[in-house]
């Protein structure tokens, strides 16, 4: 069957299915069965859509035009930000330890090691803030690209978000986002005045970084996981099963 412009079809009955706003030709014939059905489904939009008076047209277009400039509602975030950040990141199985300074940082890298049973090795990037620690001479930190074989990765977050209990890290030419999907489990540093309030405040930084001199950012909200098999969640699905983040308070 070929539906040319300004032609009924049989589900119009008495109206005049008005196909003018269809700026090409379909041949039904040549479609599959989902494309065929999606085609359906926009003729039957236009088709509502022509019955419209022009009223009522106006009346949308004027509703349209309200939401497209009002602000975008934000959903309200209160309390202390760290504690919103904790809630929501935890709720997602994430993890978190508090050091009072970035010297201690290995110790807790060591201690999360521990208690996974985890070999005393990573890899971290070449600008990480954490490649500048003083780290045991016993462990092995590797600064390149992450490998499939590669158990743990150590990076910094550019900001973490309350709203939603997401942590952004940015991507280099120094920092491969290899290391927050191939290793196992990614250790993330955070300094408690990271965390802002909504996502939106997340996107001008991360935005800021970009133009400065990352190649992107990540937004990573928890431990990778999916329930595609039997509605069961499993980790580790297209990315590290574990995050865990080190929040730094020198207060």
């Amino acid at each position: 069957m070929l539906i040319k412009r300004g032609d009924r079809a049989e589900l119009s009955g008495s109206y005049n299915y008005n196909y003018d706003c269809l700026p090409y030709m379909i041949d039904m014939s040549s479609l599959n069965c989902n494309t065929a059905a999606r085609a359906q489904v926009f003729r039957d939009v236009r088709f509502a859509v022509n019955l419209m008076s022009a009223q009522k047209k106006e009346v949308i277009d004027q509703k349209f035009d309200e939401v497209r400039s009002s602000p975008t509602p934000l959903p309200v975030v209160d309390g202390i930000l760290i504690d919103q950040f904790i809630e929501k990141h935890t709720a997602v199985n994430g993890t978190v330890a508090f050091v009072s300074s970035i010297a201690e940082v290995p110790k807790a890298v060591g201690k999360f090691l521990d208690r996974h049973d985890l070999p005393k090795r990573f890899v971290t990037g070449k600008s990480d803030a954490v490649a500048r620690l003083d780290w045991p001479e016993d462990w092995q930190m590797e600064c390149r690209s992450a490998r499939k074989t590669d158990l743990v990765s150590v990076t910094d977050a550019v900001c973490a978000v309350a709203e939603s209990g997401t942590i952004v890290v940015a991507s280099s030419a120094k920092v491969s986002s290899t290391h927050m999907f191939l290793p196992d489990n990614h250790v993330v540093v955070l300094n408690v005045g990271q965390v802002v309030r909504h996502l939106d405040d997340a996107l001008q930084i991360g935005s800021q970084y970009i133009l400065k001199e990352s190649r992107g950012f990540h937004m990573i909200t928890g431990p990778s996981k999916t329930a595609d098999v039997e509605q069961t969640i499993q980790y580790g699905a297209h990315g590290p099963r574990r995050l865990h983040t080190i929040i730094l308070d020198a207060n």
